[in-house]
């Protein structure tokens, strides 16, 4: 499993930041490599699911992504399964008079021993810099309003 963790200072409430990141419609404003999404209608309340299109390293996968705790303003924990299997956390930290705001992405690729070979040298380094343009982006659109 490959673990991925950066973060970025919002100069926002965490209220601002959950009004972007957890709607579902936004993510491909916000989120890199994420080209469509398609909601439940639930999500992202627990249990709720959205179906996204998401291009790294030159592929295309179809992932489908539970949310599975969420406490506003704290925290949020997603499962994906499909193309790539793990968890993302998306962690609020009060800083300053902003939020640091944490991602933490584990996941795996199928494919056994070369899917691991395939992650290290090609998907992780586009998945990190999917990650850490996404937190810009969102920070980006957040402090704009």
């Amino acid at each position: 499993m490959t673990t991925l963790e950066r973060g970025v200072y919002i100069d926002a409430t965490t209220d601002d930041i959950d009004e972007v990141s957890l709607d579902p419609s936004r993510l491909p404003e916000w989120y890199a490599g994420v080209e469509s999404v398609e909601p439940d209608g639930v999500f992202p309340e627990p249990g709720g699911q959205v179906d996204m299109v998401y291009k790294a390293a030159g592929a295309t996968l179809h992932i489908k992504m539970t949310s599975l705790e969420l406490e506003r303003g704290e925290y949020v924990l997603y499962q994906m399964e499909g193309m790539m299997e793990g968890t993302t956390r998306w962690v609020h930290t009060p800083e300053d008079d902003g939020i640091r705001l944490t991602a933490t992405f584990d996941y795996e690729l199928p494919g056994g021993g070369l899917g691991k070979v395939v992650d290290k040298l090609l998907v992780e380094r586009m998945n990190a810099k999917n990650l850490e343009d996404s937190l810009e982006n969102l920070k980006a659109l957040v402090e704009e309003g």
